[in-house]
């Protein structure tokens, strides 16, 4: 096979799942960034997992952004509960500054991330 049947043929594999220009775009990173080609079965392993996350495109895209040569649905799930703990973790603390705000009369949105005496510009 020729490199461009390998290539129509991993397109007609990733775009389905992804789209055009995301499986190019995975194709791409995987040929020019890490300079490990994709071959057919390892795309069809890769669009099984995308699909397993239930965010094929985000699991795509976080794939590339990472620098990742591939993606597991775990790793992409631990990533997503990672970002979001962490998230979470910053709302509660915004949720606390205003409760204690309300509760004491004071206004404290002068303060820079809860320092006294650091402003914000």
């Amino acid at each position: 096979m020729g490199k461009d049947t390998v290539s129509q043929e991993i397109m007609e594999i990733l775009s389905p799942v992804l789209g055009e220009e995301l499986a190019a775009a995975i194709i791409e990173h995987r040929k020019r960034t890490l300079k490990k080609p994709l071959t057919a079965y390892a795309a069809r392993m890769q669009a099984r997992e995308y699909l397993m996350t239930g965010d094929p495109v985000g699991a795509a895209e976080m794939q590339i952004f990472r620098g990742w040569q591939a993606i597991k649905c775990d790793w992409y799930l631990k990533e997503k509960a990672r970002e979001a703990g962490s998230i979470n973790s910053s709302t509660r603390r915004t949720t606390v500054d205003a409760a204690r705000d309300f509760l004491s009369g004071e206004d404290h949105s002068w303060d820079a991330f809860g320092f006294p005496g650091v402003r914000r510009h």
